[in-house]
């Protein structure tokens, strides 16, 4: 039936990926090739700090674009400019269970380093990459009913009905593995140097 099924548009891939780990109800796909980064001890930018007790300065719910994150008010804007590490680094990894991405400044940027920005976009074009069948297919039957209902809820709020038709035939990304928790939450640090820790909570 239509808004039923999920589409798949990339090959399955060549490894076993029923071990991933499963994070607040998701699941992790395969992971892409590592980059060798610098240690560099550094702090992260306030705005994109996670706290346990409060909700993140930026609001973000990562099925949309970055346009459409919000900065609180009692931020200056001038923060989504600003450098993403103190001291700024020129590129950082950010994980999810067996994700990594690698984030880097923006080819049209006038700064050689990594911005709060580059952090948002660096994630949005990762979780929007396509995923594959095989992945798919490694999820219980409840996880699968999950992806397969954001994967629909995310091609039928397209307003345009052509954009609609696109988006579906696009198939299942990375993000539909969120499932309802696709709110960014910061990033907290992890016991490699130059390495965050992407944290959601459910929208």
């Amino acid at each position: 039936m239509p808004g039923k099924t999920v589409r798949f548009n990339t090959p399955s891939p060549s490894h076993s990926v029923a071990s991933l780990p499963e994070i607040d109800g998701s699941v992790s796909p395969q992971p892409i090739p590592a980059v060798m980064l610098p240690a560099v001890d550094c702090q992260i930018n306030p705005v994109l700090h996670h706290s346990r007790s409060s909700s993140s300065p930026i609001k973000w719910n990562m099925t949309y674009p970055v346009e459409t994150a919000l900065l609180h008010p009692s931020w200056a804007q001038s923060y989504w400019s600003s450098p993403a590490t103190n001291p700024f680094v020129t590129h950082l990894v950010i994980i999810f269970g067996a994700w990594r991405i690698t984030v880097v400044p923006h080819p049209a940027s006038n700064v050689a380093y990594v911005t709060v920005l580059d952090v948002l976009h660096g994630i949005y074009r990762y979780l929007r990459s396509t995923s594959s069948e095989r992945t798919f297919q490694a999820l219980s039957p409840d996880k699968q009913r999950r992806v397969t209902n954001a994967y629909n809820h995310r091609w039928q709020r397209c307003q345009i009905p052509a954009d609609r038709e696109v988006e579906q035939k696009k198939g299942v990304k990375e993000i539909d593995f969120l499932a309802d928790s696709t709110v960014f939450w910061g990033l907290s640090p992890t016991k490699e140097l130059g390495t965050w820790k992407l944290e959601v909570s459910r929208s």
